[in-house]
């Protein structure tokens, strides 16, 4: 059963929530740690919005944040230091550097892939464009 945006971006708050109340902080002191407006910690939280992907990878590596989790409720809130570095991670290294500007954008996107409904809307994006570089090429 496909779920709608809303309830996505419900579910996910909740889980913010859980992390956020987990590692102890206020929803003002974790705004003020990313630099935002305490509303905006509220939104995430009641599912008016998606956090950031951004805000994601910082407390992936800030507070071992199981991004998995929190997307899709699959596994532990947190990680351990062995699932700190992914596999998925450790291949883009050898592909892209770290000190690359594109590296935090292939990092987005993997993250982003774990969601079936977005991963769904990228594909379907990267079909659009082959059919339509395919047009392009033999005209």
């Amino acid at each position: 059963m496909k779920k709608d945006n809303a309830s996505i971006k419900k579910e996910i708050g909740k889980r913010f929530k859980q992390f956020r109340e987990a590692i102890g902080k206020t929803q003002t002191q974790l705004a003020d740690e990313l630099k935002v407006y305490q509303s905006t910690i509220t939104n995430i939280e009641v599912g008016k919005t998606f956090p950031s992907m951004k805000y994601l990878y910082y407390f992936h590596h800030t507070c071992a944040l199981n991004v998995n989790w929190l997307l899709s409720n699959k596994g532990e809130i947190f990680i351990t230091k062995e699932e700190h570095t992914s596999a998925a991670a450790s291949l883009l290294e050898c592909h892209v550097s770290r000190k690359d500007s594109i590296y935090e954008k292939y990092v987005e996107l993997m993250y982003l892939m774990q969601i079936p409904e977005i991963e769904q809307i990228i594909l379907a994006k990267l079909v659009e464009l082959k059919v339509f570089a395919r047009e392009e090429i033999n005209q």
